[in-house]
């Protein structure tokens, strides 16, 4: 199964953001485990600039972010995935985005803590929590 994390579980894990940080840690895990994971190419973008205070200085940071991407297949973002998310009801232009990406790259979720706004999304979403659930049944 592939799933897709969410840029604001990975910066969860990044940030230790409490107190989420426990299911979105191990939401992660599991999809570490047992699935195919992928970020999409903007969660990384986000992520460096998001981070950077986070970090002791640049070097760091891009050598810590680095190492934890390679973990996760990237979604690459492309005109087609950017003009579907432009004509798509979802009402979050960024989620929209991650959603078309996803779905080009045929995940089957999308790991997120904000499912409200991917309702009109091409594909499921779930929090952190549902998704450990998921993978314990």
């Amino acid at each position: 199964m592939r799933v897709l994390v969410d840029t604001n579980v990975v910066l969860d894990l990044i940030n230790q953001r409490q107190p989420f940080f426990a299911d979105s840690y191990a939401a992660v895990q599991l999809a570490l485990e047992k699935c195919s994971p992928y970020v999409s190419a903007i969660t990384v973008t986000d992520s460096v600039y998001i981070t950077r205070k986070v970090f002791p200085d640049s070097i760091n940071q891009k050598k810590a972010l680095e190492n934890f991407f390679s973990q996760f297949r990237i979604c690459p973002v492309k005109r087609n995935q950017l003009k579907k998310a432009f004509s798509s009801a979802m009402p979050d232009f960024e989620d929209a985005v991650q959603a078309f990406c996803g779905k080009h790259d045929r995940v089957s979720y999308i790991i997120t803590r904000n499912v409200k706004d991917y309702n009109l999304s091409p594909i499921k979403a779930l929090t952190p929590a549902d998704f450990i659930d998921l993978m314990k049944n």
